[in-house]
């Protein structure tokens, strides 16, 4: 007894570290709920554009996807010393990754145009090809710079003030940027207004036309470069894979977009759902993939039985718990209209519910994953987090639908 009771206090202690690491991270995704405060605006113009609800999940999961990618890559350089945390001076390593993120987006931003396009032909959802094609990289571009600044910046900061960006980045920069791209979407649908001007055709295919061109000068120029030409075919496969998982969860939003509109709760709690689920695992994958790339882990399945993978799995499990019942709060809060006592403690239970069942599911995959596509050649930051992010969202907006439809409606 004796000399349990130290090493007891001492995995207390350490557990407590890792929820209170995790949760000044995570915290942050309860600007999803904004996010999703705006997204209910979409219901307004819902009657005019009837696929925006399936293209608004994909925004969201091919944006995180693309932020993975660059976080889980700028992490691991910062750590290795091949970027510098200065915008000053900086490798050529930082600009390469730049225009790696800026060709992923526009290659993802035509992936999501022609997968909608395809849906929408087989589920017989109205639409225009041209206005899904501006929208979608319009938004995915201005979207892209905005966040591409935002994220470099805060790692930078994170890492110069002796942080880790593989803990802090993504999760608060997936709210962030959660909240970017829905505005952004909201806003360049409210602009173009396809059902009403010809803006699409006479403003957005210059734009468009720009960013192509844009593009092509980058793929041009780097066009010998091996640290692009790897990024773009390791990461376009997973990116396009991930782009189909997420049209399946469109699917979903727009075959159940009577829950939506009969209980718009649901979609204001939606991006912070998803993005916390996204960062409980992205801390695992990114984490996991540093100390793989650095030596200290070994890439064997069997460390999954260990104190190192289950201490923090439990603590991030942790987080994700209070994190629902904070949300439930604010989503209230901000989105009083038609709330008992009754439907609170129903959306209480249908956010902790989701939230374990899809973070034990996704979070397995995320090591495993890690260790596997390490141990066989390929980088990890370039495929583990796109594609779990996506898998995450995808299982957690069935749960969140599905709970919903059982304990809601």
């Amino acid at each position: 007894m004796p000399r349990r009771f130290p090493k007891r206090q001492s995995l207390l202690t350490e557990y407590s570290a890792l929820v209170i690491s995790a949760f000044g991270a995570i915290v942050f995704n309860i600007g999803g709920i904004f996010a999703g405060r705006t997204a209910v605006l979409l219901n307004k113009i819902q009657p005019f554009l009837p696929w925006i609800f399936l293209i608004f999940p994909l925004l969201l999961t091919v944006r995180g996807d693309i932020s993975g990618i660059l976080t889980g890559n700028l992490g691991t350089s910062l750590h290795l010393g091949t970027i510098k945390p200065s915008f000053r001076q900086n490798t050529k390593r930082f600009y390469e990754l730049l225009s790696l993120i800026l060709m992923l987006s526009f290659y993802d931003s035509v992936f999501v145009t022609i997968i909608s396009t395809l849906i929408c032909l087989i589920m017989k959802i109205s639409m225009e090809f041209l206005s899904i094609l501006v929208i979608t990289i319009t938004t995915f571009f201005i979207g892209t710079v905005i966040s591409l600044f935002l994220t470099v910046v805060f790692s930078f900061f994170v890492f110069n003030h002796n942080g880790d960006p593989d803990v802090y980045t993504y999760p608060i920069m997936s709210t962030v940027n959660d909240i970017i791209i829905t505005i952004v979407f909201f806003l360049t649908c409210i602009f173009y207004r396809p059902w009403k001007t010809k803006l699409s055709l006479y403003a957005g295919l210059p734009l468009v036309s720009f960013i192509f061109l844009l593009i092509m000068f980058l793929q041009v120029y780097w066009i010998k470069n091996g640290f692009i030409k790897l990024g773009l075919k390791q990461s376009l496969p997973p990116l396009l894979v991930t782009t189909i998982i997420a049209a399946g969860t469109g699917s979903i939003l727009v075959t159940f977009e009577n829950l939506l509109q009969a209980v718009p709760i649901v979609l204001v709690v939606l991006p912070s759902v998803l993005s916390t689920v996204g960062a409980q695992n992205s801390i695992i994958a990114n984490t996991t993939t540093t100390k793989l790339h650095l030596g200290t882990l070994e890439p064997k399945i069997s460390f999954i039985k260990s104190k190192e993978l289950l201490l923090p799995f439990c603590a991030f499990g942790t987080v994700g718990i209070l994190m629902s019942i904070i949300y439930s709060l604010l989503a209230v809060a901000i989105y009083p209209i038609n709330i008992s006592l009754i439907l609170y403690f129903s959306l209480l239970l249908v956010l902790i519910s989701s939230n374990l069942i899809s973070y034990l599911i996704v979070s397995s995959l995320a090591f495993l994953t890690a260790v596997l596509t390490y141990k066989y050649g390929f980088n990890p930051d370039n495929i583990v987090i796109p594609v779990l992010s996506t898998l995450a969202d995808l299982i957690s907006t069935s749960f969140l639908v599905l709970f919903s439809i059982l304990i809601i409606l």
